[in-house]
């Protein structure tokens, strides 16, 4: 199965591994607006380098697409491809607006390819294993639920993501994530009410969003690009149920090892910790894999089967949009706002 790459930025390269790494697939091409770079990726692929996206298309014919450039070239590139019944994997957020998700929709509609918006976290070891939880209401009924997503702005990070109109900061990149989780673990939305701080970019790089749910639970997503230098990019989800409290942490390199060498190395750590009912505490071991792999391989699967992906749905992807214009709108006047 042939895949090709739009775009060539910093998350194209877990999609470039994830591609290589799968069953009965391989990566034919990538394209980029940039010569230089572009051309690098490809050779350090081992694949075909386009600065063009059509003339990438229509010379290589791929089977499908995985789609890395920035939120505001989604629709377009999703419409190249679907009027070439070319399958998308389109990375996150899915578009900047309601009205942009459904032009995305429709396109992948009429031109009846398999579409998934790519909400990698779905697939995340410690996420998924909560979702788990949640579904065989291991945790009985969920009072609270909290997620957390932090790190100081990184170079590697390309400045159109800090353009209020084009990238929107840690709101339009990082909370995104979490949101996605919140629908696809608690259900669909009710309300916001979201705190947010702007820095000097003009973007809102610091966000509560007090989030009410159909079903009643309360949950809250909290999101900050301002950590200082040298802080671990890291993320939390915490449970208060009936039934069980639950703490996963995640932390990129927020610990030292001394190496064979006698020098230090940064470490990852990951730790899942539940107290039951009537049960006390216990540590849960995560299974650690890469996630990239694990969605790229259940998109590949759904191509074979004809049949579009359950785990991540176009309804879900809009509802999930119409949440962050939400934030957006709260954050902008101080107020609830209903979905």
């Amino acid at each position: 199965m042939k895949f090709v790459i739009i775009g060539c930025g910093l998350i194209a390269g877990s999609h470039a591994n994830a591609i290589r790494s799968c069953n009965g697939t391989e990566l034919a091409a990538v394209c980029g607006r940039r010569k230089e770079p572009v051309f690098k990726f490809a050779k350090e692929q081992g694949c075909e380098a386009y600065t063009n996206v059509e003339t990438m298309l229509d010379e290589i014919r791929p089977d499908a697409a995985v789609i890395c450039t920035p939120t505001y070239l989604h629709p377009e590139h999703v419409e190249q491809c679907a009027k070439r019944n070319i399958h998308v994997l389109c990375e996150k957020p899915l578009a900047k607006t309601p009205s942009e998700c459904r032009r995305i929709s429709d396109a992948a509609e009429k031109g009846r390819i398999i579409f998934m918006t790519a909400q990698v976290v779905r697939f995340w070891a410690g996420y998924a294993e909560i979702k788990s939880m949640l579904q065989k209401g291991q945790a009985g009924e969920i009072h609270m639920m909290h997620l957390r997503r932090v790190s100081h702005r990184s170079g590697e990070y390309s400045q159109w993501i800090f353009d209020p109109l084009l990238g929107g900061g840690a709101m339009g990149d990082m909370l995104v994530h979490d949101v996605d989780y919140l629908r696809y673990a608690i259900g669909p939305f009710q309300s916001v009410y979201a705190h947010a701080v702007k820095d000097e970019t003009g973007c809102y790089n610091n966000v509560m969003a007090n989030i009410v749910h159909k079903n009643g639970v309360h949950s809250l997503a909290e999101v900050s690009f301002t950590q200082q230098t040298g802080y671990p990019f890291s993320f939390s989800v915490d449970i208060a149920g009936s039934e069980a409290t639950v703490e996963y942490q995640y932390a990129s390199g927020a610990s030292t090892l001394v190496n064979h060498s006698g020098g230090t190395c940064a470490v990852s750590t990951c730790n899942m910790s539940i107290w039951k009912r009537g049960e006390g505490f216990q540590t849960v071991p995560i299974q650690q894999y890469d996630a990239y792999e694990r969605q790229l391989q259940y998109f590949a699967d759904c191509i074979k089967k004809g049949c579009q992906p359950e785990a991540v749905t176009p309804k879900e992807s809009y509802e999930v949009i119409c949440m962050m214009d939400a934030i957006r709108r709260s954050a902008d006047s101080n107020e609830v706002v209903y979905l």
